[in-house]
């Protein structure tokens, strides 16, 4: 009977502190599970798209659209220019540093933005259109000599 005993007490000794080392790795395998429902999920490989090395990134550049032709109106609050039928969004300010008016003769580098086009920069457009200083011919009075 004492053999018997004392197996039983080995025994339970063993599963008592089993138990008591269980515990623990239990309550951080619990407090972890309970820390991962807090975070995030995070984003599966597959979401992210793959941009081959060299490649460019187009999120950092914004896309940029040159818009050449003659202003046919201004807003009077100067939000915006119209340019040969194209809307281009401005500033009162940007207006005020160019100059700009009706029937100048421009070209504007705009910024792609969810508005629309919006200004960034200007080029006056200068072509002469009256007579050249020099005539092409000479005067019907004079004789050509060659």
């Amino acid at each position: 009977m004492d053999k018997k005993f004392s197996y039983l007490f080995i025994l339970s000794i063993f599963l008592i502190s089993g138990i008591a080392a269980a515990q623990p790795a239990q309550k951080t395998s619990d407090e972890q599970a309970a820390a991962d429902a807090q975070q995030p999920p995070a984003k599966a490989a597959t979401d992210v798209p793959a941009i081959a090395e060299g490649t460019p990134k187009t999120a950092e550049q914004p896309k940029e659209e040159v818009v050449k032709g003659i202003i046919k109106e201004i807003a009077a609050d100067g939000s915006f220019i119209v340019i040969d039928n194209t809307k281009v969004l401005t500033t009162k300010e940007f207006l005020d540093d160019s100059y700009l008016e009706v029937g100048d003769n421009v070209e504007v580098t705009a910024e792609m933005t969810d508005a629309g086009l919006k200004a960034k920069n200007y080029n006056y457009i200068f072509e002469e259109e009256g007579p050249s200083a020099i005539p092409e011919e000479p005067p019907s009075g004079e004789p050509q000599g060659y």
